[in-house]
């Protein structure tokens, strides 16, 4: 059904092209999102022309071990947003945690150099989110899919960069 409804202009999809999975570097989340971040990309809503996003993020790993990464996001032309993330490690790749936009709890897993973060919005929509970690360590491709009744209805193509303090 996706398929079909791809066709229809404006409508969310995901790119064709997807970062590489590979097994080096191995993602962990709580080095990079430790410090500064810049993400930059293109959010496609259903029925919407596509959007410039940016997000600005600050994280720090306290004593107990637990991320808390505060953004503020920028989509287009609407006035900023922030949000919070909390996250810590569960086992050696399992990670749990809470955002502030969330309806119940983010679950997150790695797999090599690929982290699966799966949540549900505040309006009851489930999101899909895999960040790919870039080489270098210090960048990565984030593909964030919103769906509503099995269907994407939002997609967000984003790269992100560790910014030197």
């Amino acid at each position: 059904m996706c398929v079909l409804i791809q066709a229809l202009p404006g409508c969310a999809y995901l790119p064709d092209q997807q970062p590489a999975f590979v097994s080096s570097p191995v993602f962990d989340p709580m080095i990079f999102f430790s410090g500064r971040t810049e993400g930059r990309g293109i959010l496609k809503k259903i029925l919407s022309s596509p959007t410039p996003v940016t997000v600005n993020g600050r994280g720090i790993v306290d004593e107990k071990g637990i991320l808390t990464l505060d953004q503020e996001v920028l989509e287009g032309d609407k006035s900023a947003r922030k949000r919070s993330w909390r996250i810590h490690r569960v086992s050696s790749n399992i990670y749990r945690g809470s955002l502030s936009d969330a309806k119940g709890p983010v679950a997150i897993s790695v797999d090599d150099n690929r982290m699966h973060i799966s949540f549900t919005m505040d309006g009851g929509f489930p999101v899909d989110q895999y960040i790919f970690l870039g080489a270098d360590g210090q960048s990565a491709t984030n593909i964030m899919a919103v769906r509503k009744l099995g269907m994407s209805v939002a997609v967000l193509d984003e790269e992100i960069a560790k910014i030197s303090e």
